[in-house]
Order: structure tokens, then C-alpha cells, then sequence
């Protein structure tokens, strides 16, 4: 995995004046009725970016926030606007064939609400039959104990194999925020809220052999095993609450509790998804602005908060206003941090304690870093003709970091105007690189290197004209993402065989470049209309092939412009060769030819 410095996420959640029930969230919930205090209802912002677990953008996922949906983009970016969701909740939900899926809650705030995901591949780390005890194992320790009783989705015995996906995420994975789903809000078994602090998560996933989603049958159990990090060893207690994770809710419930044996937790689970080993607090509400010394606010900026018995931070971004807020444990003096974009620390001081269940604004936090290191960039973003964009954002990184979850990203105001104040670690010169986007043309200025030759650098007019050029990427179980580019030939046209006599349409994309990696597609749609087709398909790559006799692939086609513009699809599902069972994931920008 590449290592990328990842700054993201509110600490948890905030409380509010009226109190609701999960009920009243989810009428379908599960989980019994907690105290927690979701707020009325409100209209709010949101903009975010989905990666995979290389870092690499996941565009043609599905992003949901209440009943508004969005797809992210070729870099992965999604954007809402007046969104309705709770005051002190907002659950966002991504969904893509071949990943696990992923899910990020948070307090929203007034301004531009950030939010950083990655997706989890959905991968077999082994296969075990039913009717007989099994274990499935990770390198690491993690172990998933099977009697071998399983359901399908109707609740009907299952016989026949079992594909066991295994994922186990650490606290000390620098990714942890951006991969667990929800946040660490959760109801204990007396129904109370709580924020909790995880010692391990494990997620399992049950496939059978159509591909349909499996169960531990009813009265039966599995046994979990999660290993402890070593730097949580002398503070992880002798028994710890297992809490499972809703998908519908966004919460934890509490579910039993593991056994500390060794060096790491062993319980007993009646399902799966996400279980996570905790402990519980009460919890208490914080909220801050962070600010240079010149009272201006400071977006993008990473706050830490936490215990001094705790052996990893959690941490936040400020939002688009400087502001960051959440749910931190009550009672307890707690440890802020604020850091730069190189994570040296800017700032350092005790807060609290905060008495439970209320809210507490803390004074503005000033930061006051050498005035070297302090900039101000400033422009226009414009239209191709010229005109300000209303509806767009500019995002800002140095040359050295290609992770989308550290660029700096300020949307403009209703005239195209956008300006950051940011810290760099470079004091002379800093080179720097930003991209404008119109949201409203889906145009880019595509990526721009500059100098800072002052710490007050205006860059005047920017011009978002140019589309995104052609690509193929593709990807195979958990295999890296294989990038074709060059040049594509993409034809639309119609089709007619003789046997049986059949008049249709007829999509055909191949990639130019003898070079290679080489990508060909051919997709027959009877009904004539560019939409979504699961049958006559061919589908070729760089060292293999599926067709229909061998796969079962969903192509949607996504945008289809006339000649000369572009056509935009995603491929998802499974093939089969001399292997086994394959997962197989595609995202296309090509320009039609005919």
C-alpha cells in the first residue's frame, strides 16, 4: 500500500435541544432506542472524495446521504448541496460492486462538510464448506471460528461452499477513520449513547457459491479472535463490549463482550458485518475555530483530541469556516493538538474536562507558526467564456503528496472567487500545484505548478476549459489498478444478424496503443438504447477475457455524447477462468468516434 499522509474527520458527534430516537431515524433499526440527540432537521453541504485501499479514485460509486444520491466523478469526488439531515447526524453511504461497503457519519456544520472514505475490496481470504467446524485465519492473528450452520438471505439453510472474506483493521492503521465504517458513536445495552475508543475492528463478509449473500444460521455462533496492538497492551482491560455495526442506522450497538486471552480479544458473534472491541465513555460535545494570528480561519487544518491513557489520536479536519466539532469522552482532561501540512505540531494545550451530555465552545484557537510558513493564495475561478463560476471548488497540494484526502479544497463563492490560507513546511519559494473545477460544465484548468515567490501570492484568473483525457482503468480482485491510455476507438452503431434475425445497436471500445496494456469491449444492446445491459458482452484485457459464456458483468453506460465528445461507463462483476472466481471493475472516458 502506498503511504500517504491522511488528514480527515470530525472526532465523532455532537448533541442537540430536541431528542429523537433511532426509530424516528430508521424506522427499520434494530438497535434499541438511544438517548442520543439527533436535532431537527436541516438543509446542509457536503463534498468529499472516495479512494480505494491504493489510494487510487473509485469513480461510478454510489454515494447517499438521506434520499439524495450522487455518483463520484473520474477522481473520485462527489459533491451535495442543501442536503436534508439531522442537525447533529448525517450519515453518508457508499456503495460499488467489489468493495465492502462503506459508510462515514458525522455532525454537519454550517459550512462545506468534508468527507474522506476509502473502500475495502471485496476479496476471499478463504473457502470453507459447510457442515463442518472451520477457521479461517489472517497472518496477523485474527481468526473466525465456524460450526459450519449457515443461512441465505430468506433465512433458509444453506449447504454447499462458502466464500470468507476477513478484514481486520488495527487502531494503529493510519487509515482507520477513513476506513471504519459510521464513527465511533454507539448505544450500549441500556440504550444509552456513548463514545467509544476501539483496541480492534473485524469485518467479515459470507458469499455462497451463486454469489448470494450468507449468514451464521439461527441459534448458532462464531468465534472471533482480534489481536491487540502492542501499544495498547497495558491499557486494554481483561474484558472489553463487543459492539456490532448497523448499515441502516450508522451506529454501534452493543453485543456481548470479548475475553482478553493472550494478546488478543476472543468472543462469540450470532451474525456478521462489522464488530469492533471497545470501551465506552460518556460523552460531552466540543466545539472550536481555529485561526491564524491575523483572526483569519483556517480550513483543511487536522485537530487531535485525546485521553492520556489513550495510545492513538483521533482526529479532525476543520471545515471550509475553521471549525471542527464532535463528541469527546466527559469528565476528563484531554490533550489538543493541532498540526500543519507536514503533521509537525503548531499548537499544543490541555481542555477540559467537559461536563456530560453538554455542549461546550471553547475559545477560538489561535496557531501562531513562523510567519514564513504562513501563505495566502487568492484567484478567480472563470468559465471558458469568461464568466465567474458560481458552482465549483479549487483544490491545492504541494508536488511531492498525489493523495486526493491531503489536497487543501476551497469551494467558490457565488462570483468564482476562492482564497486558502495554509501553512507550507518549505519557507523559500514553495512550489505549488492547484486545479480549478466547474461543477456546473465539469470542466478542470486540469493540474497548474506555480511558484509562491511571497507569502501572498494572487493568481488572478483561472480557466476551467479542459475535459479530462481519455482513459481505461481496470481492476482484478485485489489486484493493482491497470491504467490504459493513448488513444481509443469508440463506435455506436447498429447491428443485424441472421441467425436468429436480430436489429440492434452495437457498442465497440478498443484501445490504440500496440503498447499496451491493451483493453477491448463489445457490447450488444437489443433494445437499442444506451442504458445498462447485462448480456452480450465481450470484454478484453491485457492477458485475458470475459465473455458471457464466463462472466456475469453489469455495464452501465453513464454519459454518451455526440461524435467528437465522450462516452463514460463502469463495468462491475465476476468472470470466471483456469484461476477461479474473479471480481472485475472498470471506469471508461473516451471520445466517440462514431
Amino acid at each position: 500500500m502506498r503511504k500517504f499522509y491522511l488528514l480527515l474527520l470530525l472526532f465523532v458527534l455532537m448533541f442537540s435541544c430536541k431528542n429523537e430516537t433511532l426509530s424516528e431515524i430508521d424506522d427499520n433499526t434494530t438497535n434499541p432506542s438511544s438517548n442520543y440527540n439527533f436535532g431537527n432537521t436541516a438543509q446542509k453541504n457536503f463534498q468529499g472524495v472516495v479512494l480505494d485501499t491504493n489510494g487510487l479514485p473509485v469513480s461510478g460509486a454510489t454515494v447517499t446521504i438521506g434520499t439524495s444520491t450522487a455518483t463520484t466523478n473520474l477522481k473520485g469526488s462527489f459533491t451535495f448541496k442543501n442536503v436534508s439531515v439531522k442537525e447533529n447526524f448525517a450519515h453518508i453511504k457508499v456503495t460499488k460492486s467489489g468493495y465492502v461497503n462503506a459508510s462515514r457519519v458525522l455532525v454537519p456544520t454550517n459550512g462545506i462538510n468534508r468527507v474522506n472514505i476509502m473502500m475495502i475490496p471485496a476479496t476471499t481470504t478463504s473457502t470453507i464448506t459447510s457442515g463442518s467446524t472451520s477457521t479461517v485465519s489472517l497472518p496477523n492473528g485474527t481468526k473466525v471460528k465456524f460450526d459450519g450452520s449457515f443461512k441465505d438471505g430468506n433465512g433458509n439453510a444453506y449447504s454447499g461452499s462458502v466464500s470468507v472474506g476477513v478484514f481486520h483493521l488495527a487502531p494503529s492503521n493510519q487509515y482507520l477513520n477513513e476506513l471504519m465504517p459510521g464513527s465511533f458513536l454507539a448505544t450500549n445495552s441500556n440504550g444509552n449513547a456513548r463514545v467509544m475508543e476501539t483496541f480492534g475492528m473485524l469485518h467479515v463478509q459470507l458469499t455462497g457459491s451463486a454469489g448470494q449473500n450468507l449468514q451464521i444460521a439461527n441459534g448458532h455462533n462464531a468465534e472471533i479472535t482480534v489481536p491487540v496492538d502492542a501499544a495498547q497492551t497495558s491499557s486494554s482491560p481483561a474484558t472489553i463490549p463487543l459492539w456490532s455495526y448497523n448499515e441502516d442506522t450508522g451506529m454501534w450497538k452493543e453485543e456481548g463482550s470479548a475475553t482478553k486471552i493472550g494478546n488478543a480479544y476472543v468472543g462469540t458473534v450470532s451474525h456478521f458485518s462489522w464488530w469492533n472491541c471497545d470501551a465506552q465513555f460518556e460523552q460531552a460535545t466540543m466545539k472550536v475555530t481555529v485561526k491564524n494570528s491575523a483572526g483569519q480561519i483556517l480550513p483543511n487544518i487536522k485537530v487531535a483530541l485525546k485521553r492520556s491513557s489513550q495510545a492513538y489520536e483521533p482526529y479532525g479536519m476543520t471545515d471550509n469556516t475553521g471549525m471542527v466539532s464532535g463528541i469527546v469522552p466527559a469528565g476528563e482532561v484531554l490533550s489538543l493538538k493541532v498540526y500543519d501540512v507536514c503533521n509537525n505540531v503548531i499548537y499544543a494545550n490541555n481542555v477540559g474536562p467537559f461536563p456530560a451530555g453538554v455542549t461546550t465552545t471553547i475559545t477560538d484557537i489561535t496557531v501562531n507558526p513562523p510567519a514564513s510558513t504562513s501563505y495566502m493564495i487568492k484567484g478567480i475561478l472563470k468559465t471558458c467564456s469568461n464568466a465567474n463560476v458560481s458552482d465549483g471548488y479549487v483544490v491545492l497540494r504541494p508536488p511531492g503528496i498525489t493523495n486526493y484526502f491531503q489536497y487543501l479544497s476551497v469551494p467558490v463563492d457565488g462570483n468564482g472567487n476562492f482564497t486558502f490560507n495554509t501553512y507550507l513546511c518549505t519557507t523559500a519559494n514553495p512550489q505549488l500545484i492547484y486545479e480549478g473545477f466547474d461543477n456546473t460544465t465539469l470542466q478542470t484548468t486540469n493540474e497548474v505548478t506555480f511558484t509562491a515567490t511571497s507569502n501572498n501570492v494572487d493568481l488572478g484568473n483561472i480557466m476551467a476549459c479542459n475535459s479530462v483525457n481519455e482513459f481505461i482503468s481496470y481492476k482484478i480482485d485485489n489486484q493493482p489498478v491497470v491504467n490504459v491510455l493513448g488513444t481509443f476507438n469508440a463506435q455506436w452503431g447498429g447491428l443485424t444478424t441472421t441467425s436468429p434475425v436480430i436489429s440492434a445497436k452495437q457498442l465497440r471500445i478498443n484501445s490504440m496503443n500496440p503498447a499496451g496494456p491493451s483493453f477491448y469491449m463489445n457490447q450488444i444492446n437489443v433494445l437499442g438504447v444506451v442504458a445498462s445491459f447485462t448480456t452480450g458482452h465481450m470484454v478484453e484485457f491485457s492477458g485475458g477475457s470475459i465473455t458471457s459464456n464466463n462472466g456475469n458483468l453489469v455495464v452501465d453506460i453513464t454519459a454518451f455524447g455526440a461524435l467528437g465528445d465522450y462516452i463514460d461507463f463502469t463495468i462491475n462483476g465476476t468472470f470466471t477462468d483456469n484461476s477461479g472466481n474473479h471480481t472485475f471493475t472498470a471506469t471508461g472516458h473516451v471520445k466517440r468516434d462514431m
